[in-house]
C-alpha cells in the first residue's frame, strides 16, 4: 500500500467513524456525511481512492463497511452488494441503512454525484 492509499484510507475511515458516532445527532451527522460524501467523489476516479474504498470493505466498524460497500458499488457491485447484505442481515444499526442502499441501487436509483 502506498502512503498516498494510506492517508487516503485513514481519511475516509476517519469520516465514517465521525458519522457514525454522530448518528443521534442528525445535523452534525449530516455535515460529517456531506464532507465524507465530497472526499468520496474526489478519490473514487483515482486507483489509490478506489483502492482506499476497497481496503476498507472488511473493517471492523459497520459505519466504515456501510459507506465503503456503498461507495465500491459503481465498480465493484459484487462485493458492494454483498457487504451490504451481512450489514442488512446484522442486528446493527446500518441493517436499514444497508437495506434500503440496496433497494435503490438494485432498482437503478442510487445516486452517488449528489
Amino acid at each position: 500500500m502506498t502512503a498516498t492509499e494510506q492517508e487516503t484510507r485513514k481519511r475516509y475511515r476517519s469520516l465514517a467513524l465521525d458519522w457514525g458516532a454522530a448518528r443521534d445527532n442528525p445535523r452534525k451527522a449530516n455535515r460529517i456525511f456531506k464532507t465524507h460524501h465530497a472526499l468520496y467523489k474526489k478519490i473514487r476516479d483515482q486507483d489509490v481512492g478506489r483502492a482506499a474504498i476497497e481496503g476498507l470493505l472488511t473493517d471492523p466498524e459497520p459505519a466504515v463497511r456501510m459507506l465503503a460497500a456503498t461507495h465500491v458499488l459503481p465498480f465493484d457491485p459484487v462485493r458492494g452488494q454483498q457487504v451490504l447484505k451481512e450489514l442488512e442481515a446484522g442486528v446493527g444499526e446500518f441493517s436499514q441503512d444497508a437495506k434500503h442502499t440496496l433497494i435503490a441501487f438494485q432498482a437503478g436509483r442510487l445516486d452517488l454525484d449528489w
